[in-house]
């Protein structure tokens, strides 16, 4: 990979959290002349990361439209904000995460490693994997993407939802009415998605490089509600089929759409969304075993601003 000259940084929304990591990226990133790149969000948290680092002016997703500007991106924060990184930059990007979180499965290096991190990425001697994603478009009111999974839920509470659902086969002209199930809400997950909502539901985690979409059911009200992977190729079509409030439509966790009641949504899956970075060579089923098949501890460190008496 090409060594990494220019470094984006994006932080954990709580100050506290990275407080000391900010100091040693920006002595380390001196030390091995990487120049740093923030916005004035990330320079207003933190103070010493202002004093050796370039402003770009903008947002982050103003940002990404200047990709050109800075080779990499370094997240020293948890999944959440790793994943809205991921989808602002886009794949041109890539986008290494340092575990400042709870579980951290997309992070390329542990807190605890960032100075090798940082010589990694100076010395280009880093991996990428290539994230595809997911297409909503809700009710012809246009289109979003995701890297994790498009989730709809929501409506009025004490009342369980109706979705019915059908499945457009690419390529046959077939559309299968798959029927509609009570329940909570669905998920529709990438792999990469496969191991966050979806797991919670009881859905099957997909290796990353498998093609597919993976359905799932919140919470259903019926034994035969049961979990599919879908084929790379195919479209899922969503109708909102009860009454009372409308749903809320999510892309990893945004707010994309709401859907009213007779309303549907598609989901497809898309080209290379994204592209994360690694600095080590654990395979996807060690990540894996490592997170979810062993008594789950907390990697991070637990400092909050609650902790530092509401420092912000």
């Amino acid at each position: 990979m090409s060594a990494v000259r220019r470094l984006y940084v994006v932080t954990h929304r709580d100050p506290a959290v990275a407080q000391r990591a900010v100091g040693t990226l920006v002595e380390t990133a001196e030390r091995l002349g990487i120049e740093l790149v923030a916005d004035s969000v990330e320079l207003e948290k933190h103070p010493q990361l202002a004093q050796g680092c370039s402003e770009i002016e903008g947002s982050t997703s103003e940002a990404a439209e200047r990709i050109g500007e800075f080779d990499a991106a370094i997240v020293l924060a948890g999944d959440g904000t790793l994943l809205r990184t991921l989808s602002k930059l886009g794949p041109a990007t890539p986008v290494l995460g340092i575990n400042f979180g709870m579980l951290g499965f997309l992070s390329g290096a542990a807190h605890t490693s960032l100075v090798v991190a940082l010589e990694r990425l100076a010395a280009g001697t880093y991996r990428t994997v290539g994230l595809p994603g997911l297409e909503v478009e809700i009710a012809g009111r246009g289109t979003s993407t995701a890297v994790n999974d498009i989730v709809t839920s929501g409506g009025t509470t004490g009342r369980v939802n109706e979705l019915g659902w059908r499945i457009h086969a690419e390529g046959t002209g077939h559309t299968d009415e798959m029927g509609t199930v009570a329940c909570d809400g669905m998920v529709l997950a990438t792999p990469v998605g496969s191991t966050a909502y979806n797991l919670s539901n009881g859905g099957p985690v997909m290796a990353w490089g498998v093609e597919g979409t993976v359905v799932s059911f919140v919470a259903p009200h019926t034994l035969a509600a049961r979990p599919l992977v879908v084929a790379p190729r195919d479209t899922v079509e969503v109708q909102f089929m009860g009454r009372g409030t409308p749903l809320k439509v999510l892309a990893d966790g945004v707010l994309v759409g709401r859907l009213q009641p007779g309303e549907s949504f598609r989901v497809r899956r898309g080209g290379l969304r994204a592209t994360l970075a690694f600095v080590d060579d654990t395979s996807f089923y060690a990540r894996y075993r490592d997170n979810f098949a062993v008594p789950m501890t907390f990697p991070g460190p637990r400092v909050r601003s609650s902790e530092q008496g509401g420092a912000s």
